[in-house]
């Protein structure tokens, strides 16, 4: 009874010093934290959530721009249709012998009689062309073709803005935290007299994250101008990022959750392009899929898109698309 009653003082010892060298530590630790908070804060935090937010940014208000050297040989075999009223000029002298009936006064008709004539060197003569012109050649291919694309006007803004609505509420909260511990005591007198700061307020920071980039895009390009075919130019589905948190992505874009937030959104912009009959592989990201399976299924029974701005391509049918 007595060895249990010793060992039960030894563990209850033990239990107690234990306990308190781990809330001593504990408390060390949240000591340091308190004193080094801010500098985790301006020094660690928000250049970590700044320097990824501003890539994201940066990454959309970019833009391609590159120069493509094609350089290639390409057959040629065809034949031009060539009908045109044009005047030639003799190289050398053109004799010729005809036969004619030639009348003579007082004298009387020779009949087929001959006639040597010689047309002379430099002649003009006009002559109608109506001939097929057989070319079957190797043209030689040599082109520079310059592309210029800004991203935020391509399929990738979409992802590209989704992160950076993802940490926009966060590196927003972060500039409007206070520095240091005088900061900190302004701001819990502010929340208790009824005059909390807004965190999610626009900083110096979130107007203007991307500095800029180390090169142009688009100098000395004269084509950006020029006007998109109809058949060619992409149509506006509806469809919106779905963001972060909902409680910190809602003051950032309220239109958008007074519509019901994105989800709904989305969903009424994927029934407004079912009823325009646009198949959900032009916008749903399963478009490559659906080109890698035509080339795989060429042969076989195939249609044509339903709407205008593909017209004359041919694709499989919807269902076959994934997601489509």
């Amino acid at each position: 009874m007595r060895i249990l009653k010793t060992t039960g003082n030894a563990i209850k010892g033990f239990m107690i010093l234990f306990s308190f060298i781990v809330n001593l530590v504990l408390i060390i630790v949240v000591v340091v934290l308190a004193l080094t908070i801010f500098d985790i804060k301006n020094n660690i935090a928000a250049p970590l959530l700044n320097g990824l937010h501003s890539s994201f940014v940066g990454l959309d208000e970019a833009t391609i721009d590159w120069t493509i050297p094609v350089r290639d040989t390409i057959p040629v075999v065809l034949n031009i249709p060539l009908q045109t009223d044009t005047v030639v000029t003799l190289t050398d002298p053109v004799p010729l012998a005809v036969t004619a009936n030639i009348t003579l006064p007082g004298v009387g008709v020779l009949n087929n009689a001959t006639v040597n004539l010689t047309l002379p060197e430099g002649l003009p003569l006009p002559v109608r062309l109506d001939l097929n012109v057989p070319v079957n050649e190797d043209l030689d291919i040599e082109l520079d073709v310059r592309a210029v694309i800004p991203i935020s006007q391509t399929q990738l803004h979409d992802p590209i803005n989704n992160l950076r609505l993802n940490f926009e509420p966060l590196v927003r909260a972060l500039g409007n935290l206070p520095n240091d511990f005088g900061g900190a005591w302004q701001m819990v007198l502010d929340s208790v007299n009824g005059s909390a700061p807004d965190l999610l307020a626009e900083t110096d920071y979130s107007r203007d994250p991307w500095a800029g980039f180390s090169q142009t895009a688009g100098v000395g390009y004269s084509l950006g101008n020029e006007p998109v075919p109809i058949s060619s130019q992409p149509l506006q589905t509806g469809i919106v990022a779905e963001g972060g948190i909902p409680a910190l992505d809602e003051p950032l874009r309220p239109e958008i959750y007074v519509r019901g937030g994105p989800q709904i959104v989305n969903q009424q912009a994927g029934d407004n392009m079912e009823a325009l009959s646009i198949p959900a592989y032009f916008y749903d990201g399963s478009y490559a899929q659906v080109r890698q399976s035509q080339y795989a299924s060429r042969g076989t029974s195939s249609v044509t898109a339903p709407d205008a701005s593909t017209a004359g391509e041919t694709l499989l049918p919807p269902e076959t698309a994934a997601g489509g």
